[in-house]
């Protein structure tokens, strides 16, 4: 009887183990995604990154800077595909443009798919653990694990794992069943369009300065901006979504507007072919908790880590996916996975840029409410404050020193008119 226990036992154990397919399953190649996947990769955890895409980063809807602090952060170096900047210059109602010259790059545009291809070269294994053309439609937590329903060339099918780090964007898959948390609202999230200008391969490149476009004639409550990237040039303006509903004009007529009527733009663009539009959501709602339960979290756009006020995720992404990951670690290394052992990992990405989502929500509301073009005009009194806004903005300073080195020129100025 003691025999066909145990006997008994041992097959129990054995079917529990067969139906789990890997320790950690990943959804979503962003950079969050495939950061998750490095770091697991380097500490030998097994793992499945499933991507609907044929390419990470393909088509993506992105302005696609990386301001420095984001390649310490994704320890790589600037590879072909990237773009030096080298200048910023920002516009204002009402006031001239002015720019800021930098001795060295202060960041790189490149492309998402450029961008993702090479983070996956990086990742060790890759063709082993990286299953593109894999679209995940749901997911489900038990206390036994995680399924995880994906379709693929092989079918409908379910995987299972003992954790899932959702990576897959502004509206997640996981929101479908609020494993984690609801949809956010309109008023939280930011709507954009862009333009792609190509110049032609014998004509010279674009200049290495990225260009803001601060005011009502470019954007509902938003900006305007321009990317370039050697021959290419990333034209795109946004705003909150509930703004760009609200607003009489579309987003194209803000860029047409800028592309046709406004210089340098105008200048700067002439000769070049307009080669495709896009558009796309993203998450302008600062710190938003929760961002894991039960045998789950959540990184990148899917849980809102993103600037409020520039847009910009990739860096602030990167980080959150490693810091998923050395979490995913170590629950696989002490087998809990429970929603009290994840907590350090909300823990650790409030540390790390909480700051500058805080921040940065601040700031956007102040935007909103006293008009980008009135604080724009006083912050831009100086050199001094205006070279600090340009490192802020190109993500070379975090949002809290900015506002703490321009403050006393701003009330200064705001003292004066009163």
């Amino acid at each position: 009887m003691l025999m066909s226990t145990r006997v008994l036992l041992h097959t129990q154990l054995t079917v529990a183990i067969m139906q789990t397919d890997t320790d950690v399953i990943i959804i979503g190649a962003g950079p969050a995604g495939l950061t998750a996947a490095r770091k697991l990769s380097e500490h030998a955890i097994d793992y499945l990154l499933l991507s609907r895409e044929s390419t990470p980063g393909k088509d993506k809807p992105c302005g696609g800077y990386l301001p420095l602090r984001a390649f310490t952060d994704l320890q790589i170096r600037p590879f072909n595909g990237c773009h030096p900047v080298r200048a910023v210059r920002m516009k204002f109602s009402g006031r001239e443009v002015v720019q800021v010259d930098f001795d060295k790059a202060a960041g790189y545009n490149v492309a998402r798919d450029s961008l993702g291809g090479h983070l996956l070269k990086l990742i060790d294994n890759h063709s082993k653990h990286v299953q593109m053309k894999s679209l995940v439609t749901a997911i489900s937590i038990g206390g036994d694990g995680c399924t995880v329903t994906v379709r693929d060339n092989e079918g409908v099918r379910d995987l299972h794992s003992e954790l899932v780090i959702d990576c897959s964007g502004t509206t997640p898959v996981s929101i479908k069943t609020s494993l984690v948390r609801e949809r956010l609202s309109p008023t939280a999230m930011g709507y954009a369009n862009q333009f792609y200008y190509e110049r032609e391969a014998s004509q010279e490149s674009f200049e290495p300065v990225n260009e803001f476009y601060y005011g009502p004639e470019f954007s509902p409550h938003g900006y305007a901006w321009i990317f370039p990237r050697g021959h290419v040039a990333v034209v795109g303006t946004g705003g909150l979504a509930s703004e760009v509903r609200r607003s009489e004009k579309r987003l194209t007529d803000y860029l047409n507007h800028l592309v046709n009527d406004t210089e340098p733009a105008r200048t700067e663009l002439a000769g070049a072919t307009l080669v495709r539009r896009d558009a796309g959501l993203m998450p302008l709602a600062g710190i938003v908790r929760p961002s894991y339960s039960e045998r789950i979290m959540l990184a990148g756009d899917a849980a809102a880590h993103c600037s409020p006020i520039t847009g910009e995720g990739i860096h602030y992404s990167a980080i959150a996916g490693r810091l998923a990951a050395e979490t995913a670690i170590e629950a696989v290394e002490d087998q809990d996975f429970s929603k009290k052992r994840l907590r350090s990992y909300e823990q650790a990405w409030t540390r790390a840029i909480g700051s500058d989502l805080r921040w940065g929500l601040w700031l956007q509301k102040r935007l909103m409410h006293g008009g980008s073009s009135e604080i724009g005009g006083s912050l831009l009194a100086s050199k001094k404050t205006t070279r600090v806004i340009a490192e802020m903005i190109l993500g070379n300073r975090s949002v809290r020193s900015a506002i703490l080195a321009v403050a006393p020129s701003y009330l200064k100025s705001k003292l004066l008119r009163h």
